[in-house]
């Protein structure tokens, strides 16, 4: 099973950012959960979503403690927080969304997994003219992972269609595709 924890603030799309997730491993013929844990439930408040994913049923429920990889959209939230249960994982990385390097995650957080950077607010800025990088730090978290392409912009168009927002479709492909093509 892989176990993924996504963690930024009210208004990033961190909720949603769970549900195309597992849409596309669903997509990709996993068995999938995904879901939210809100604090207070307003703009601006820290909110973690959970991703899980098998080939086999998936019985295990509650919150995720032992990730795989963590999904960072907000760089100045606690990272001491974030970070717990990673070191347990050999096998694990952390995607952040910032125009920072790696390195400097690693060496300031003694982070010992992969870690990758990638300024997916910027490129949401230029493809769909709004800071909600979610669906473009997919792009890259999809090609990391090796889930197929197609099956994120499957999602991405089905989710998007699905909570009211066509017209927000074709700039977030735009901004999936940029980073996944950026990522290294």
């Amino acid at each position: 099973m892989f176990k993924v924890r996504c963690h930024g603030r009210g208004g990033m799309g961190v909720k949603l950012t769970a549900h195309v997730l597992g849409r596309t491993a669903f997509y990709s013929g996993y068995q999938t959960q995904d879901f939210a844990l809100y604090g207070a439930e307003r703009r601006g408040a820290p909110i973690t979503s959970f991703v899980r994913y098998d080939r086999k049923p998936i019985r295990e429920r509650g919150h995720i403690f032992d990730p795989h990889a963590l999904i960072i959209l907000d760089e100045h939230l606690s990272f001491s927080r974030m970070l717990k249960g990673l070191e347990n994982k050999k096998y694990s990385f952390v995607i952040i969304n910032s125009k920072k390097s790696p390195d400097y995650f690693r060496k300031k957080y003694k982070i010992k997994q992969k870690v990758y950077c990638i300024d997916a607010t910027e490129i949401a800025l230029e493809t769909l003219g709004k800071p909600i990088a979610n669906m473009a730090i997919l792009g890259a978290f999809v090609k990391i992972v090796q889930l197929p392409e197609e099956n994120l912009k499957k999602a991405i168009r089905d989710q998007l269609k699905e909570v009211g927002h066509p017209e927000a479709i074709s700039g977030n492909l735009k901004a999936a595709e940029k980073c996944a093509e950026l990522i290294k």
